[in-house]
């Protein structure tokens, strides 16, 4: 059968189309669609399997600027003295560096000068003269906080993507960051504002570097810059800073991968590490220079409130020889972010947790060949997903593309294990469902088109077997022509046009008259598994081994034909008893069956766009034409020498004819089928086929005399054929008015059939 234009392309096309989209998401990350499922799995593989803590415990200790400090010692930002007292606890608690996670970007609101900002509108100039003059007396608290800053090893931070307050300018005590293997600004994280904390506090500290960029509080945060572009200018973060001060390192140094040519297969583009120069520190990092975050179980989270820390240090954790890193968790909002651990941390312990990661050498790394493996994963097992599903049946199909996705999960799961490696098989596996279910989808829609096809061509042909047949197999139909042996059974009814008269002016008796006829005859051919090829007004064809093959077809139809003659019974009763209702005279009706074998053209017997799958041939022809001319030769079914052939060893036929047409000038044989095998064993049977071998043998050598002779010692037998006698002793008397020549044969000719 031939599917329509339009779901042949889709057939073709969307499956296809669900792997291209599935290599353009994985190749392009078309607005972040690529990285959405991968997110997912990479956070779920850290809460099945997170981090663990190094021999030494954690290396980094968050301190909190939280709820809790704020209902203890008030609200931030704080006073410089109350700064201050915080980090002397740490210094006191033996931290080894202090980080401020939060800019120091606005001046103490207790110092001198912003004091007179509040008094100055509200009184005389000499008032504001005297004030300034007691004021002068009160300690600097931003000078003790910058000299605290100074003598211990502090860093300070500032905030990439946030405005500054005042005018913006560049980081003030950064080391230098040093780029190997290619200009590690173009793929660094760039920034156009940042903001940072008070020169003061820079030129006092340490160290400076960069903190989690403004990103809006509740986002998932998945990695920590290691370094920023500010302005063409490289930075480290404020984590490295830490690190370099505890372990005495000069500067950083950001390896970068670039292939020559521009391709590499295998090595993604981008920053592969930042290592502290003079030490043997190296941060593993993205492409784009970030740090993944691998967050660990709770305990390798330390954290301890700022309150806690100044008013009873014994119940803080140890900061010994540990980096403290202070920050805010709340200034009258909460300064929380998501986290693939699904805690929700503020920006300092992500620091702190970056610090231990670094420090224990706990990097989750993407191999440059992650993504072509990824890509050709989605392009191959697509296809053979694809093939499966339009080879074998769904369940089978769907069973490998679960295999498949197995083991790319499988795979994920233990590369992320054994080597810490984030390998994505969410894309993939999606793609192959997707594509999967869409090939089942078309195949499915396929398949209705098919049955519908099927039930529209053969529900009436076929019996309920034979459809189903026909279902579970619809490639035995062909729209193209091909060469099929079929056996062709012609039945038509004789006298019927006689009867037909009585029921012109009643259109639904004439019709019950046809079904009484044609529904037994259908059920008899269908269920010796034949094809009702189509009806025309009395006259019904039925076709053997096709659409699909039927062994010993041509003993099916003989068979079909000698119930049908059977069969007529019921239908004469009917007609008799209708008569007598009538009052009128009862016409017997009789059948008249062609029958032959051979080899036909099956397939599309209509139009392209309207499918009708036919039987042509000489079969059928010559079949239509014994039908058309069995009641010259008296038996009901006539069968041609292609059907004798096939069954001449096993049914009782006689010889009747030869006809002669001019594709076949030397004649055709054909013969009246009498009985079953067992009449063709009977005695009675063989007497008189013997005598009738005698008649044509008689007749052939142009022996007329003899020819009557022996047709009158035929009529004598049992199972005589008055008709087919009178037929010839008629063709007789013509040949001896008329002789056919010495040549003759014996065929008769019957022209183009």
């Amino acid at each position: 059968m031939n599917s329509t234009p339009v779901f042949r392309r889709l057939s073709a096309i969307l499956p296809g189309l669900v792997l291209v989209i599935g290599l353009i998401l994985s190749i392009y990350n078309v607005e972040g669609l690529g990285t959405v499922l991968q997110n997912q799995v990479f956070d779920t593989y850290q809460r099945i399997e997170p981090r663990r803590a190094g021999p030494a415990g954690p290396h980094a200790v968050y301190v909190d600027i939280g709820a809790a400090s704020a209902e203890r010692e008030g609200a931030w930002p704080w006073p410089r003295k109350r700064l201050a007292s915080l980090v002397e606890a740490v210094r006191n608690a033996g931290a080894s560096a202090i980080v401020f996670d939060m800019p120091l970007d606005e001046p103490d609101p207790t110092s001198t000068a912003e004091l007179l900002k509040l008094w100055e509108p509200l009184g005389t100039e000499a008032a504001t003269a005297g004030l300034s003059a007691g004021l002068a007396n009160m300690p600097d608290y931003d000078r003790t906080f910058a000299a605290l800053l100074a003598a211990a090893p502090s860093v300070v931070s500032f905030v990439p993507g946030k405005a500054a307050l005042g005018e913006m300018r560049a980081p003030a005590n950064t080391q230098a960051v040093l780029a190997q293997g290619s200009d590690a600004r173009h793929y660094a994280g760039e920034f156009t504002a940042w903001r940072t904390s008070l020169s003061s506090f820079e030129m006092a500290a340490r160290g400076e570097g960069s903190t989690l960029p403004d990103w809006t509080p509740g986002a998932t945060v998945r990695a920590l810059p290691m370094v920023v572009n500010l302005g063409g200018t490289l930075y480290p973060s404020n984590a490295l800073e830490a690190l370099r001060l505890t372990n005495g390192g000069t500067g950083y140094r950001v390896s970068v991968a670039e292939p020559a040519n521009g391709f590499a297969l295998g090595m993604e583009p981008g920053i592969g590490s930042v290592s502290i120069d003079g030490t043997d520190m190296a941060a593993l990092t993205a492409p784009n220079g970030g740090l993944r975050l691998y967050f660990g179980a709770p305990d390798t989270r330390l954290s301890v409130s700022a309150a806690t820390l100044m008013e009873t240090p014994a119940d803080a954790p140890s900061l010994k020889d540990r980096i403290a890193v202070i920050g805010v968790s709340a200034n009258g909002t909460e300064r929380f972010y998501d986290t693939p651990a699904g805690v929700r941390m503020p920006s300092g312990a992500i620091v702190a947790n970056a610090i231990n990661q670094i420090v224990d050498g706990a990097f989750l790394t993407r191999p440059g060949w992650a993504s072509s493996a990824e890509q050709l994963f989605i392009f191959l097992g697509g296809i053979l997903v694809i093939l499966a599903v339009g080879r074998f049946r769904f369940r089978y199909s769907f069973i490998l593309t679960l295999v498949l996705v197995g083991g790319a999960a499988y795979g994920s799961w233990w590369a992320f294990v054994t080597h810490r490696w984030l390998i994505d098989p969410a894309l993939g596996s999606v793609t192959l469902i997707v594509a999967s279910f869409t090939c089942a989808l078309m195949r499915r829609l396929h398949a209705e088109e098919q049955t519908r096809f099927i039930d529209g061509q053969f529900a009436r042909r076929l019996s309920s077997s034979g459809l189903a047949k026909m279902h579970a197999r619809p490639k035995l139909i062909q729209a193209e022509g091909q060469l099929k042996p079929v056996t062709s059974v012609v039945v038509g009814l004789r006298g019927f046009n006689i009867i037909a008269d009585r029921y012109l002016e009643d259109p639904k008796a004439y019709a019950d008259i046809l079904n009484r006829f044609f529904n037994p005859m259908t059920k008899i051919v269908q269920d010796r598994n034949g094809m009702v090829d189509r009806t025309v007004g009395d006259t019904l064809y039925a076709i053997w081994n096709a659409p699909f093959d039927v062994s010993d077809h041509a003993s099916k139809g003989c068979d079909a034909a000698l119930r049908m003659v059977e069969n007529l019974e019921a239908l004469n009763e009917f007609l008799e008893e209708d008569a007598r209702r009538q009052h009128l005279s009862h016409v017997p009706l009789s059948l008249s069956i062609g029958l032959d074998s051979g080899m036909a053209i099956t397939g599309n017997m209509g139009a392209e766009a309207r499918f009708d799958y036919g039987v042509l041939g000489e079969p059928v022809s010559f079949g239509a034409y014994l039908q058309r001319n069995a009641r010259n030769y008296g038996p009901a079914i006539i069968v041609g020498e292609g059907t004798q052939r096939l069954v001449g060893d096993r049914y009782a036929l006689l010889e009747i004819d030869l006809i002669s047409t001019p594709r076949h000038p030397e004649g055709r044989r054909i013969y009246a089928l009498l009985g079953d095998p067992i009449m063709r064993a009977n005695p009675k049977f063989r007497a008189l086929q013997e005598a009738h071998a005698l008649v044509f043998s008689a007749y052939r050598k142009q022996r007329w005399a003899d020819a009557r002779a022996a047709i009158a010692e035929c009529r004598k037998l049992n199972g005589a054929i008055p008709t087919l006698y009178d037929f010839y002793e008629s063709r007789i008397a013509q040949y001896e008015a008329n002789p056919p020549g010495e040549h003759w044969n014996g065929s008769w000719f019957a022209g183009r059939i």
